[in-house]
């Protein structure tokens, strides 16, 4: 699968009028989600999922082997996400248990170069394995390390095959010798933001399922510019130095263009 977005940055004090605006455009009221991000990595030395080949078998099989040979030609640093609830999960002292809840595992290749001067449209692969239970059990098992944990906050709108998200990060209390994920979240209140200005990163996003398909690749980039054409006096969209993207290295601070 590859995916290709757009990336601009939004001001806290002008996210009500942003989503507005994308309720006109979509007709629908945004969806409002949050989600816990775990980020794992391999060894320096590149060795794929030793033991993906013993796990149950099931409809994202496919992917899983996918995701293993990838995962021979680099280390990479990719993240679980599992949905929580502002109003059960944070500050209420309810355990996380993870391995118990279904998440996504998402992996994002390095973005492909640029197609030509100043391009605002990002390309790149990504495998997304949706609806999986254990996963943390599943990254011990393959040599998966834990690395950091965000929590992420959006706003979401679909029109077509298109996505339209605002998303925020937030930075979760470091506990001492933490090994792992919380296993339980603070108060929404202690979670302090990953840029100090609070803004909103509001990608413009389409996905091409089938790889190897210069086709259907052509036309999700003729969508994308259209919609860039119809927002572009709403929204400033910048040119983003694909190194900013790129998961061969540790989670970035900033993570302008990750969807949930």
């Amino acid at each position: 699968m590859h995916e290709l977005f757009l990336t601009a940055a939004v001001k806290d004090g002008d996210i009500e009028k942003a989503c507005a605006v994308l309720q006109g455009l979509c007709w629908m009221s945004a969806r409002h989600n949050v989600y816990h991000l775990g980020f794992y990595a391999g060894p320096p030395k590149a060795r794929g999922l030793p033991n993906v080949k013993s796990l149950p078998p099931n409809r994202y099989s496919a992917q899983w082997h996918e995701l293993s040979r990838e995962l021979t030609r680099s280390s990479y640093v990719f993240h679980l996400v599992h949905e929580v609830l502002k109003d059960r999960d944070f500050g209420t002292g309810n355990a996380m248990i993870w391995d118990n809840m279904p998440g996504t595992l998402r992996w994002a290749g390095f973005p492909d170069p640029e197609r030509e001067k100043d391009q605002v449209i990002t390309y790149r692969k990504k495998i997304d394995i949706p609806d999986q239970k254990g996963l943390l059990t599943i990254m011990a098992g393959n040599g998966q390390g834990y690395k950091t944990e965000l929590i992420q906050e959006t706003y979401s709108f679909i029109r077509d095959n298109m996505e339209f998200i605002f998303s925020r990060y937030y930075h979760l209390p470091p506990s001492p010798e933490q090994s792992g994920p919380s296993t339980s979240l603070p108060a929404w209140s202690d979670l302090k933001p990953v840029d100090p200005a609070r803004k909103w990163t509001f990608s413009v996003k389409r996905d091409v399922l089938e790889d190897g398909q210069p086709e259907k690749m052509k036309q999700a980039s003729k969508g994308i510019a259209e919609v860039r054409a119809e927002l572009d006096s709403m929204f400033s969209f910048k040119a983003i130095d694909r190194r900013i993207f790129d998961t061969r290295i540790a989670a970035p601070q900033v993570m302008p263009g990750q969807q949930p």
